[in-house]
């Protein structure tokens, strides 16, 4: 199927999972009082706004995923462009659907009249850390530059679901997103070891190595977890179900008391130019 037909199919995804989102957020706004998407920290981040965005969005996830389609700038422009846009058909919704005096309020007065009422007549309520004073702040023409930060929001939240597509592993040969085949983690102690470790697997990666990498990492550390281990290891394999191509990414957790946290500095990913069939029972014993 031509790459453009798939980029369609995957976007009309997009645009039902941004109509059943849209919904929700509306129904919820009008049945419970609870506008999420207009949630912003500090009034600066548009976390509710994101939020939505990214849930919307899901649509290209899921299509992309069942299509093993990787999409690319005509999906992008189609993600930011839709993601946005869900802001003006969350507000054309509430339009339709709100009433005055048990009439449609879209009786009374145009869509843009309504939005342009509704922007200019936004208030929010200013907390500072725990402290609220309680009182709204009418926004007046600030109202403006708080759409076009939940916009921003918006396209935000679908921009980072095109991202995690854009950056998952895929088959260039056989067009198709490589699935999991296995991994092992390894446990360890101290933080001196791990790099260790993940120094050595990454120099044989990096010489071609592979299946040494894998035996560099298995016999590494500790194979179970206990009180004592304060680091983790873990190594995973992606595997095309074509041709066979492998991917392999390690990634380091430090447990923080009963939670593990990521080493954001130490991670590596590379296509493999090596086969490895192991990886299996390596997992199974990790």
């Amino acid at each position: 199927m031509d790459k453009m037909l798939y980029g369609f199919f995957v976007t009309l995804f997009g645009i039902a999972t941004t109509l059943l989102t849209a919904a929700g957020l509306v129904y919820l706004e009008l049945h419970y009082d609870c506008a999420i998407y207009g949630y912003v920290y500090a009034f600066i981040v548009p976390m509710g706004a994101i939020l939505s965005g990214f849930v919307a969005a899901s649509g290209y996830y899921f299509g992309s995923k069942l299509l093993s389609h990787r999409p690319g700038r005509g999906v992008l422009a189609c993600v930011i462009a839709i993601s946005g846009g869900n802001f003006f058909l969350i507000y054309w919704l509430e339009y339709i659907l709100l009433k005055v005096d048990g009439e449609p309020i879209h009786s009374y007065i145009s869509y843009l009249d309504y939005l342009r009422f509704t922007l200019t007549h936004t208030s929010v309520t200013m907390n500072f850390g725990a402290v609220s004073n309680g009182d709204a702040i009418n926004l007046g023409m600030g109202g403006y530059a708080y759409a076009a930060l939940l916009i921003a929001g918006f396209a935000f939240g679908g921009f980072i679901i095109y991202n995690i597509l854009r950056m998952a592993p895929f088959c260039e040969s056989c067009g198709v997103y490589m699935k999991k085949q296995g991994s092992q983690t390894r446990y360890f102690v101290r933080y001196e070891d791990l790099a260790e470790c993940f120094a050595a697997f990454k120099a044989e990666m990096e010489a071609g190595q592979f299946r040494r990498a894998m035996e560099v990492h298995a016999d590494a550390g500790s194979r179970k977890l206990d009180a004592s281990s304060g680091y983790s290891l873990r190594a995973e394999i992606k595997q095309c179900k074509g041709c066979g191509k492998q991917w392999a990414e390690l990634v380091a957790m430090q447990r923080v008391n009963k939670k593990w946290n990521r080493i954001t500095n130490i991670k590596f990913s590379a296509y493999c130019t090596q086969r490895v069939d192991a990886i299996e029972e390596l997992a199974s014993s990790s």
